[in-house]
């Protein structure tokens, strides 16, 4: 069938009647998107517009028809975890079957997950608190009435018993299977008799925001039953890219669950695994950072187009689907070279992963893991240090910062065919000076180089040197204490120093160092000239602090900082030099 051939109506749908299609396992999310990301506000909003009837954007719906046991698409559960019968922990809902005639969700996701998350009581995974921890008061006062749903919070925990508020997720437990006024009853039992008049009010309440929800209508558009499983693909792929609510790397996901069976699953299983502890992230896992150095799918993905296709930036991709037809389609490739793109990203995440660098926290840019997993995939990844050098100048110079794709694309390339000596030349373009990619002191001391840069080669070279953290002279990351960053003369100490001094900066390269979280702490406040003459000599020189003493004194801060800058740029230097950067 013709992508033009295609029907698609709309249709509106109520809450419960979608709810009941979810209870019966026949509403099913196809393994085309991302997990579940709304923060608790989203869904706060969502509920409070359903209750005023506000429109909450449209669905996208499929109801197939398959031929067969296999439904035309790999599923995956929802990201709701119910309470346990037993326990009431949170339990992750398990994978179920794709029944005949189960209706398949396209497109919101988001919107459906947010409201079945409160409709069928989901809890925190093996905890019994509530997640979201929504709200709604069942007060008839009219201050009350006008918005209902509130997030737990200490104010509005301060206002319970005023607002009669109780979790939001009572209100639907007939769709749970339980007697529908009981949960309400007992929920306000604790702020009002069942003799007093205002007991009767709250439960007529609690019965127009449940009716009010329930009964609101969402409009889906529905595709035709007989669309083929790549216009459905193409379909969706369309709507997203018009209506911008994906990023290019979730739309080449889609595509690719269509060509490559159990893609999602096969992903989230290698960015679990245990070599990868710490830099990695599984769509979903909002809980960990985005950025820096962690490996997720789209990078994943990127490295396994780059592989098959020779291509990184996902517009190309487009363009290529496009002009190139069936012929030339991208996405097809990839499932060949899945396992090489892989294994390639397992060997640039032990690059870091070799010099004990914690998690990819403290890798400034994730694409730092292409160029090198790219020439490992091609035989061009000898020895790990000169890759580990040029990570780290990358990193000062900020050669990946901000949107850096052609840039990305050129270093791949240069990485499959040339190997790591191109790679060092074409760095050096983007540095302050074309001769060498190691900075100076001055480019210490005018903050050119990049914060998170120094940070990374300071951790390297901490780490090579088995340095301690101070006071307690503990090694540093020892009993697995996380490190982060100290500033040796404390910020609130600088600041009161601003008025004499506008130059003054907390966050001065020469100020910053590595401690455990421990030592941290209790330095807390305490300006250098209190806490570094308890320290062993040893420590703080490892860390390159000045031994003048007279130099731990806030009044000579800047004088402090210079000489530290120099050490600092030294330091650097041996570093660079010693993993065969020039």
């Amino acid at each position: 069938m013709s992508f033009a051939s295609v029907t698609i109506k709309a249709t509106p749908w109520k809450v419960k009647d979608l709810a009941l299609l979810k209870r019966e396992g026949r509403l099913c999310l196809p393994d085309l998107q991302r997990g579940f990301v709304w923060a608790p506000e989203r869904v706060r909003a969502l509920h409070e517009s359903l209750y005023r009837r506000y429109p909450v954007g449209a669905l996208l719906l499929w109801k197939p028809t398959w031929e067969g046991n296999e439904a035309p698409f790999l599923t995956r559960p929802w990201d709701l975890a119910p309470p346990n019968a037993a326990t009431k922990r949170g339990e992750p809902e398990p994978a179920g079957v794709v029944l005949p005639g189960s209706v398949f969700v396209l497109d919101g996701q988001q919107r459906l997950t947010s409201l079945f998350r409160v409709i069928f009581s989901n809890r925190l995974r093996g905890k019994v608190t509530p997640d979201p921890e929504l709200l709604v008061s069942l007060s008839p006062d009219p201050t009350w009435v006008e918005n209902p749903f509130h997030l737990k919070s200490r104010q509005v925990f301060a206002k319970r018993r005023d607002g009669l508020l109780v979790q939001a997720d009572v209100l639907f437990a007939a769709l749970r299977g339980e007697t529908e006024n009981l949960a309400v009853q007992q929920a306000i039992g604790d702020w009002v008799k069942t003799s007093d008049e205002l007991f009767f009010k709250a439960l007529d309440r609690a019965n127009v925001i449940r009716n009010a929800v329930l009964e609101a209508e969402i409009v889906a558009y529905e595709i035709d039953a007989e669309a083929e499983d790549d216009n459905v693909i193409e379909i969706f792929a369309r709507l997203n890219q018009q209506g911008v609510r994906l990023r290019s790397g979730d739309l080449a996901a889609a595509r690719l669950t269509g060509k490559m069976r159990g893609f999602r699953e096969k992903a989230n299983t290698f960015l679990q695994g245990c070599d990868l502890a710490g830099f990695s992230v599984v769509e979903g896992a909002e809980d960990k950072p985005r950025g820096g150095g962690y490996l997720d799918t789209d990078l994943l993905v990127r490295t396994a187009l780059f592989l098959s296709s020779g291509v990184i930036r996902y517009s190309n991709v487009e363009k290529r689907k496009r002009t190139g037809g069936t012929e030339d389609d991208s996405y097809a490739k990839v499932e060949v070279v899945w396992d090489r793109a892989c294994q390639a990203l397992a060997q640039a995440v032990s690059i870091f992963r070799d010099e004990k660098v914690p998690d990819g926290g403290w890798v400034p840019y994730r694409y730092l893991l292409v160029p090198p997993a790219i020439a490992w995939a091609n035989g061009k990844l000898d020895r790990k240090e000169p890759w580990l050098g040029w990570a780290i100048a990358a990193s000062l110079w900020g050669i990946y910062a901000g949107s850096v794709e052609t840039k990305v694309q050129a270093d791949a390339k240069f990485a499959a065919e040339e190997g790591i000596e191109k790679l060092l030349e074409s760095a050096k373009g983007l540095a302050k000076r074309s001769d060498t990619l190691i900075p100076d002191v001055e480019d210490v001391r005018e903050q050119i180089v990049q914060e998170a840069g120094m940070l990374l080669a300071l951790l390297v070279d901490f780490m090579r040197r088995s340095a301690r953290s101070f006071p307690s002279s503990m090694f540093l990351g020892g009993g697995g204490q996380p490190i982060e960053v100290h500033h040796i003369f404390p910020r609130a100490a600088l600041n009161k120093l601003t008025y004499q001094d506008t130059t003054v900066l907390a966050d001065r390269l020469g100020n910053l160092t590595l401690l455990n979280r421990d030592d941290n702490e209790h330095i807390s406040d305490e300006n250098p000239s209190s806490y570094l003459p308890a320290c062993k000599p040893v420590d703080i020189e490892t860390h390159c602090i000045p031994t003048d003493q007279s130099l731990w004194d806030i009044s000579r801060y800047a004088d402090f900082c210079a000489e530290r800058e120099q050490l600092l740029a030294d330091r650097l230097a041996a570093l660079l030099k010693g993993l065969g950067v020039s």
